[in-house]
């Protein structure tokens, strides 16, 4: 019994400083594999943001590649836009010589044009004669003010133009004074576009119809008193319009002249 003891206690010793020696090869290969595994998420995450670095790298590049592609383009637009632009300069310049041309032409035909006007005027009948001469006269200080442009020196032309045009067409009564046989009565005048000037006498017992030849007043039968007195009343608009036969004057010849009756 002493002897197996002290074995026993020898066998038991040495099994359980085994077994310690083995708890502490197991702990460390534990910590072995938990320091691997570490470094390989530690590895792992560098891999990962290496690999998002040199994806925005990349795209970095693709970013720079489409910006020079675009430059490229756009540099090519401006050659386009620059050479456009050359060629509306000299287009732009050639017009510019163009309109000063034009215009050193134009104020001489303006000139020209206003004393045609006033020529036909004093040929004319002479309605507003007074005023429409006044017209041309202010007309003429116009065409000699350098601060007037040309393009408002070629409307005011073509307006006075326009207003002498539209005389053709329309009918109009007005007041006026006129001297007749020494006499100067204030009478109604009667327009009818250019073809015709009637005048009569405001209690409408007297009218005339005016000689374009002679440029007198020529006195009318007391038959054409009551159509010049309604062919007035309608054109102040205060009758309905309906066909009047009214007097009017045509030449025979150079030396007499004929009167005439004709609906108007």
């Amino acid at each position: 019994m002493h002897i197996i003891t002290p074995l026993c206690l020898l066998v038991s010793l040495f099994f359980m400083t085994s077994s310690h020696a083995e708890q502490n090869l197991l702990q460390e290969s534990f910590d072995i594999t938990h320091k691997t595994q570490k470094m390989g998420q530690d590895s792992q995450q560098v891999v990962d943001k290496l690999a998002k670095q040199q994806q925005e790298l990349l795209q970095q590049y693709q970013r720079l590649l489409r910006k020079t592609e675009y430059q490229k383009e756009y540099n090519q637009e401006l050659l386009l836009l620059k050479e456009e632009q050359a060629t509306s300069i000299v287009t732009l310049q050639q017009k510019i010589e163009d309109v000063k041309l034009t215009k050193q032409q134009l104020l001489p035909l303006l000139r020209e044009m206003t004393k045609t006007l006033e020529q036909f005027i004093q040929l004319d009948l002479p309605f507003h004669k007074e005023n429409r001469l006044m017209g041309i006269n202010d007309l003429k200080k116009l065409l000699s003010r350098s601060s007037v442009t040309i393009t408002e020196k070629f409307r005011r032309v073509m307006a006075f133009y326009q207003a002498e045009n539209d005389y053709n067409y329309d009918l109009e009564v007005y007041r006026d004074n006129i001297i007749l046989n020494s006499e100067s009565l204030s009478v109604q005048i009667l327009r009818v576009g250019r073809n015709a000037l009637y005048m009569q006498t405001l209690d409408g017992q007297l009218s005339a119809l005016l000689n374009k030849h002679t440029q007198n007043w020529q006195m009318l039968n007391n038959e054409f008193n009551r159509p010049i007195q309604k062919a007035i009343r309608i054109t102040e608009q205060k009758a309905a319009p309906s066909l009047l036969t009214l007097p009017y004057l045509t030449s025979l010849d150079h030396s007499s002249h004929e009167l005439n009756k004709g609906e108007r």
